[in-house]
Parts: structure tokens; C-alpha cells; sequence
């Protein structure tokens, strides 16, 4: 695809430009200068033709995280890679010597520009307009963002200014999205370079700091894997929730991480192995878990761990065994995330790339696995084997009569089992089903809903299903005049009034 890159000075409303012009909320927009620092990039059809838009930092920003150097490359790296930049301009600042600065780079590297002046609102905003021209970049488009003014006008400018005869009249749709998510410094955006440098060949996809926080927006990176198109999201570190809601930043962030969550289809929970397990852990866990997500548990810089832990064990001069050290810590996430006790655990050192591979294909096999659809003979005979093995009970002594179970949707697996009162199965007989169809069906590391429904009363398959008959009506009661008329059977006509009966007087 060709590539458009949005490219200005910090605050100019670049976020927001690219946010109206796909007509989603990609990037995040915050009225702080220095918001966005990686690339953010998403696929826009223009005219039937696929480009790429590319979302940057504020050029010039000086960032106080140290990240000045990191956010400038960044923004290299777009330019160099597209065919076509937009150079935004604030209508009304004005003029600015960083605008300057910015149109003499594009100038001597001889970049092709299209000025678009922002936050133009309305017609008293265009006679501002002449003043960018001394920019050298031609006569600027004057729009605004926020409210889609001219939003056509600038779409037709880049459809003349860049050839998109060669450009994809489709793109392929992505066979899996795998989300990235932990706390903050887990490893996420190291373990997304390593994955674009082993199949795009980008080692710099996104910005790797030290710096706590250093992603804010959630970053799609699109790479082929064995002949499919994958997508892997890059996600904000979450921190704890009472810090969050001091900081807006972070705040949307967190709900960015949780969307991403929300479009995965599989999740990969990186883990600090050289910090205990903390609360941002335990919270991304359980959402999960509420979303019935596949996940991978990436134990991530397992190489510093086994360091530290050799060194406290040379001090006490006991000998490190590297396999119990390994079931130890499997007890230990066993015992701290319990609702994700089925998933499998992945050992990964991203900086140096190990089982970074092997991690992609062990969410290709929980994918696999969500999608499977059994048929309904093989889970009945599952479901009455469990049943032989431990049926439900309630303290009152009554039981409940599980009549057949059926699977309805995949991704997650979703099982229905009519019953004939779904109150008398508790939680506890739920989960010990959950657990036992994990065991005896292709299921085992990947989650399970289970659904209860009544039987109908009156012959139907399940409640609000339909009666035998076809039309809907229980039976022994009076159908509807439609369901009567559509027999051939008249209405029974009212029976006559009868008069008062002889030898009485009426009241």
C-alpha cells in the first residue's frame, strides 16, 4: 500500500485528523503537546484503493521522558517510507519557526508535501491562510478536524497528488489478532519489534524504553506468518487503578488496552518474571477471563530471573535446578491467577528473541482450538459421561435433569445444556463440568461457556422455542386467530345471551 504520512509540529491536531479522515477514533487526542510518540498506522480506502495513513509525534517535542531522540526517529522512519506527506500547520497560531524548520527539511530531502492548514473553522479562518505560503509548500488547504470541514476537499487533493493506480483495490483480511497486554515495562513493545523484525523485517516498529509508560496508543502491526496475514497489537502498559485516575493519558490508555482485548482473538499476558506478580497482573487476568479470550501466559526476561535466583542460591550455597525452578513458578501463577489456570505458560526472552516463535504458534493452536465445532452426538456422549461420574445435587435433595447439551458458537466454544430447573445447578457443579469437558473434549487450553436453559413446559426444544406444531402456541390453549386462520379452521362464533329464566324478576 502507499504510504501517507501526517507530519507537524506538536498539538497541531494531527490525531485528530486522522482519526476524521478513516472515521474511527485510532489515535489517542489529548489537548497535551507530546501525546503520540510511536507510528500509529491504519488502512483508509480512498476511491476503492487501499493506502496506508501514518500517524506521528509532534516533530520538535521536547519530550521530559527522555524520549525526544526515540519520537524523532519515529517520525524519520515515516517519512522515509512515504509516497506522500500531509504537512500539518495550526490555521490559527500562525506561522511558527518550528513550521519553518519543518518545511526546510521537507525541502532539502525533496518530499513531496501537501500543507494543510487546521482548526480552520470557518470562512473568517481562510484569510489566514495566505501567511503559510512564505512556507514555500504551496498554497495551503484550510480544514478542520473537529468539525470535517473540507475533509472532501483534501481527500480529492491527495487522490491528485498520489498515484494509487498500483495501489490494493483489497488488502487481506487478517486470519488472527493477537494482543499484546501487561503491566508497564513487561517487555510488550520489545516483544513487537522482535515479531515485525523476524517476519517484516522492522526491528524498530515501536519505541523500547526503559521509561515506564513509553506506549500510549494501541499499535497495530500487520505481518505474514506462514502464508497468513496476522495482526499483533502493541497495548499501553496498565498501571494500578488509583493512579490511573489521575492521569487522562493513562487512563485512556488502559480503556485501549482493554478494546484491544476486546478485538483479539487470542491474548498474550506478558509477565515480569523478575517482579512478583502485582495487581495490574491479576486485573488484566480476570478481564480476560470475563472476555473468554485464548491466552498465552509469556513469562517474559525468564534469562534475568534465573540470574538473580543463581546468585541468592550461590550466596547460600545450594544448587539451582533448573526444572524445579520452572514447576515452581507454574504453581505459583497456578496459585495467583486460578481463572486461568487451563491456559498454557510460555518462557520468552524478547531481547534476544527467544521462543518469540514459538510463542505465535502456540497462539495459532489456541486459535485452532476456539474454532473447533463438535458435533452434537461426540458432546452428548462427553456430557453424559460426566454426569455418570458426579451428577449436580442441592442441599434440598432435589436434582436436576440434564436433558441434552448442544454447541451453539465457537470462539469461545459455547455450550448449551437444557435442563429442566436451571437454579438447581450451582456455580461450583458449573465449574467442575467446565473443567471435565476441557479434560475429555479438544478444549484444553482455551476457555468454555456454559449456558443453562430450561426445557419448554409444553414440547418445545428449549424455552421460546417453538411448539411441536409449529406455530409457536403452547399446547391446550386457545391459538391466536393467525395460527387458526392458517389451518383452514373458522372462529368458533360467541354462544347467544340467554334471557332470565322464567318465574324470576329481574333486579
Amino acid at each position: 500500500m502507499p504510504v501517507i504520512a501526517i507530519v507537524g509540529r506538536p498539538n497541531v491536531g494531527k490525531s485528530s485528523l486522522l482519526n476524521a479522515l478513516v472515521g474511527r477514533r485510532i489515535s489517542i487526542v489529548e489537548d497535551t503537546p507530546g501525546v503520540t510518540r510511536d507510528r500509529v498506522s491504519v488502512p483508509w480506502q480512498i476511491e476503492g484503493r487501499y493506502v496506508e495513513l501514518v500517524d506521528t509525534g509532534g516533530y520538535g517535542f521536547i519530550d521530559p521522558d527522555q524520549l525526544t531522540e526515540h519520537i524523532r526517529h519515529q517520525i524519520e522512519l515515516a517519512i522515509n517510507q512515504a509516497q506522500l506527506v500531509l504537512f500539518v500547520v495550526d490555521c490559527p497560531d500562525g506561522l511558527t519557526a518550528a513550521d519553518q524548520e519543518i518545511a526546510s527539511l521537507f525541502r532539502r530531502q525533496g518530499i513531496k508535501t501537501l500543507l494543510v492548514a487546521n482548526k480552520a473553522d470557518g470562512t473568517r479562518s481562510d484569510a489566514m491562510l495566505a501567511d503559510f505560503a512564505r512556507l514555500g509548500q504551496g498554497t495551503p488547504l484550510g480544514v478542520s478536524a473537529m468539525n470535517g470541514r473540507n475533509l472532501s476537499e483534501l481527500v480529492a487533493a491527495i487522490r491528485a497528488d498520489l498515484d494509487l493506480s498500483q495501489a490494493p483495490t483489497t488488502i487481506p483480511q487478517p486470519q488472527m489478532l493477537i494482543a499484546i497486554v501487561g503491566k508497564r515495562n513487561a517487555g510488550k513493545s520489545t516483544f513487537v519489534n522482535t515479531v515485525a523484525s523476524l517476519y517484516e523485517g522492522q526491528g524498530d516498529r515501536v519505541i523500547v524504553s526503559e521509561v515506564p509508560g513509553t506506549t500510549r496508543d494501541s499499535i497495530d502491526v500487520r505481518l505474514e506468518k506462514d502464508g497468513q496475514t496476522l495482526v499483533v497489537i502493541d497495548t499501553a502498559g496498565v498501571r494500578k487503578k488509583r493512579q490511573m485516575m489521575t492521569h487522562d493519558i493513562e487512563f485512556y490508555s488502559f480503556h485501549r488496552a482493554q478494546r484491544s482485548i476486546r478485538r483479539a482473538d487470542v491474548v498474550l499476558l506478558l509477565i515480569d518474571a523478575v517482579e512478583p506478580l502485582s495487581e495490574p497482573d491479576k486485573k488484566l487476568a480476570e478481564y480476560i477471563a470475563e472476555q473468554y479470550k485464548p491466552v498465552v501466559l509469556v513469562v517474559n526476561k525468564w534469562d534475568l530471573a534465573k540470574e538473580v535466583l543463581r546468585k541468592q542460591a550461590e550466596e547460600s550455597g545450594q544448587a539451582v535446578d533448573d526444572r524445579r525452578l520452572l514447576e515452581e513458578y507454574r504453581e505459583y501463577l497456578g496459585a495467583e491467577l486460578r481463572h486461568l489456570a487451563y491456559a498454557p505458560i510460555a518462557l520468552s526472552t524478547a531481547t534476544q528473541g527467544r521462543n518469540v516463535q514459538a510463542v505465535l504458534d502456540t497462539a495459532q493452536r489456541l486459535f485452532n482450538q476456539a474454532q473447533l465445532r463438535l458435533t452434537t452426538s461426540r458432546l452428548n456422549e462427553a456430557v453424559r459421561a460426566i454426569l455418570d461420574e458426579r451428577s449436580p445435587s442441592t442441599p434440598s435433595g432435589h436434582r436436576p435433569k440434564v436433558y441434552y447439551a448442544a454447541q451453539v458458537e465457537t470462539a469461545p466454544p459455547t455450550i448449551v445444556l437444557v435442563v429442566n430447573n436451571p437454579a438447581l445447578v450451582d456455580e461450583t457443579y458449573q465449574r467442575f463440568m467446565i473443567n471435565r469437558l476441557r479434560e475429555v473434549l479438544p478444549y484444553g487450553e482455551v476457555p468454555i461457556r456454559l449456558i443453562l436453559r430450561p426445557r419448554s413446559r409444553h414440547g418445545g426444544e428449549e424455552a421460546g422455542g417453538q411448539s411441536r406444531d409449529g406455530t409457536g402456541a403452547p399446547r391446550g390453549k386457545v391459538k391466536p386467530k393467525a395460527a387458526r386462520v392458517a389451518q383452514g379452521r373458522p372462529r368458533p362464533k360467541a354462544a347467544k345471551r340467554k334471557g332470565p329464566a322464567r318465574g324470576t324478576r329481574p333486579r
